[in-house]
């Protein structure tokens, strides 16, 4: 079993940060991702394909979600 203990004592600003930077994580590494294997495997290269945009809108998201509530 996971025992986050460790945790209980971490204020709420600090869990917010951690918790956001888990999702700007995974769209900092996307954004390094060059466009050609992007598109790997993709008949055409339209904008809909893109990771990159999809990632940012769902980080968007997600973070906004998460800073309203």
């Amino acid at each position: 079993m996971l025992n986050f203990d460790f945790l209980a004592n971490l204020s709420e600003g600090w869990a917010r940060f951690l918790v956001i930077m888990a999702y700007i994580i995974p769209l900092i590494f996307a954004f390094t991702l060059p466009r050609k294997y992007i598109y790997e495997g993709a008949e055409d290269q339209k904008l809909w394909r893109n990771l990159k945009l999809w990632v940012f809108v769902i980080v968007a998201v997600m973070v906004a979600v998460y800073l309203y509530f």
